[in-house]
């Protein structure tokens, strides 16, 4: 294959069971141009095997890297980004699919728009005996219309999204290695490089939950890794001069990150001390780096942000609480 138009980045760590499935769904593109990186992260399961099979049946079209240690997601995507080729870069994952469509509708919005970055939905699902229950048909991130829109509302999911791989290379941008939220700080950080935006009001995705997942994994040491991350981002924007023009804007979406999104996965947290330690570590973190962010204008201005503007320990842990009642009222638990 010529260079292709998408490379679609695709990490590999023990999803034998589902691997196929998420392959076939690239190979059935109705993009012909795509090409598929798919690394393996130290697998111990099927998952090689698979991987080499599909290689040899479909020789140019699906590249496999092998890393001889698991080291997580981010480690395994920033390998794959050195290797892609494409004109635009996606991302899926290995235990997730993609609607046959999803790669040429991205493409060619964002073609059509010349746009550094194009974003799609997705449809929530999670396994039940066997097969899938839909949570969600439609789950998408607020419509961005300028830049700053990005801050707002946003999914950070990299499989929703499509850059120009010009932009990747000009940003020097890779996830963060050794913390979950790494897709946080890979999303946050590209916006200052994103000028033009296309956005299909589509589920083209679909998003597969299973309890062992990394997302499923919840642990204190765990969710407390958005802390570094967030710093990450911080130092990201003052080293780059970028500070200035995205202060408020990084703020707002810090602040609601750890006060709302961290402190639901801290609900899921078994023990009560553990719960109100992560508050107190979160709230300490808001207040040592954003210590005005009850002026920030985004957050003073309107009604819906009043937890915010009355965020302290009390009201942070009644929002954990009430997150408790909640995970106990669903039947597939907390977000």
């Amino acid at each position: 294959m010529t260079d292709p138009k998408v490379s679609v980045i695709v990490p590999v760590y023990n999803t034998e069971r589902y691997l196929r499935r998420c392959l076939d769904s690239l190979l059935h593109q109705t993009l012909a141009e795509l090409e598929i990186v798919a690394i393996d992260d130290g697998s111990t399961d099927g998952s090689p095997k698979i991987l080499r099979s599909y290689a040899a049946r479909y020789p140019g079209k699906i590249q496999v890297l092998t890393k001889e240690q698991n080291n997580g997601q981010a480690g395994a995507r920033n390998l794959g980004l050195l290797a892609a080729r494409g004109s635009y870069i996606g991302f899926l994952d290995s235990d997730d699919f993609a609607k046959p469509e999803m790669f040429q509708k991205l493409f060619e919005a964002a073609e059509a728009a010349d746009a550094d970055y194009a974003a799609c939905g997705y449809t929530d699902t999670a396994e039940e005996g066997g097969r899938l229950i839909v949570l969600s048909r439609y789950v998408a991130s607020r419509p961005s219309r300028t830049q700053k829109d990005l801050f707002f509302g946003a999914l950070v999911s990299p499989f929703l999204h499509l850059y120009r791989r010009e932009i990747l290379q000009t940003a020097g941008v890779f996830f963060t290695e050794n913390h979950i939220y790494e897709d946080t700080a890979f999303y946050i950080n590209l916006i200052p490089y994103i000028h033009k935006i296309a956005e299909v009001p589509e589920a083209l995705a679909c998003r597969v939950r299973r309890a062992n997942s990394t997302t499923a994994t919840i642990s204190l040491e765990r969710i407390r890794h958005i802390f570094p991350v967030l710093d990450e981002v911080i130092d990201f924007y003052r080293n780059r001069g970028f500070w200035d023009e995205f202060r408020a804007e990084v703020e707002y979406m810090c602040v609601r990150i750890l006060a709302c999104s961290s402190l639901r996965r801290a609900a899921r947290l078994p023990r009560g001390y553990e719960r109100r330690l992560f508050v107190r570590d979160t709230l300490t973190f808001i207040e040592s780096r954003f210590p005005d962010f009850r002026k920030n204008p985004y957050i003073r201005n309107g009604g819906k942000h009043l937890y915010l503007q009355m965020l302290s320990e009390g009201t942070a842990n009644a929002y954990v609480a009430a997150y408790r009642v909640r995970g106990r009222i669903g039947k597939h638990g907390i977000g």
